[in-house]
């Protein structure tokens, strides 16, 4: 816990930004995924954040549904004090569970765009992107 207390003593003032950050990009965008943003497609991790807040009001089944990997993440978050305290080499450990959690990602995210894109949430299309409405328009 006092690793947690250290990190945020010292990044407070990062943390604060990117979520001021990230308000704005919500309400002017409506989302603050740069991959719906600026081109209109889901990224990798997309469902994740409504995942996360389906999780935190109890709508366990629905948040499987919207992400089912977000129990990587969870688990990510959960192990990491105990492998950092208890394994001389864990970065190794830790970067391992990183590489191999991206590729499950990509996998997946792959699987979904074949699967449901674009006609399930959350990998929908959206037309109010930046390339499609600024740059295409004025592209001959």
């Amino acid at each position: 816990m006092s690793d947690l207390i250290n990190l945020l003593k010292r990044y407070w003032l990062g943390v604060l930004l990117s979520l001021i950050a990230l308000a704005i990009l919500n309400l002017l965008f409506g989302s603050v995924c740069f991959s719906v943003i600026l081109f209109g497609i889901p990224c990798p991790a997309c469902g994740i954040t409504r995942a996360s807040k389906l999780m935190i009001t109890g709508h366990f089944v629905e948040s499987f549904q919207m992400h089912p990997l977000l129990i990587l993440v969870i688990l990510g978050f959960i192990f990491y004090p105990f492998i950092k305290k208890r394994l001389k080499n864990y970065c190794f450990f830790i970067k391992f569970y990183v590489i191999i959690c991206l590729v499950v990602f990509i996998v997946y995210y792959i699987y979904r765009m074949k699967v449901y894109f674009p006609n399930k949430e959350p990998m929908l299309y959206q037309p109010d992107n930046i390339i499609a409405n600024y740059i295409l328009p004025y592209v001959k």
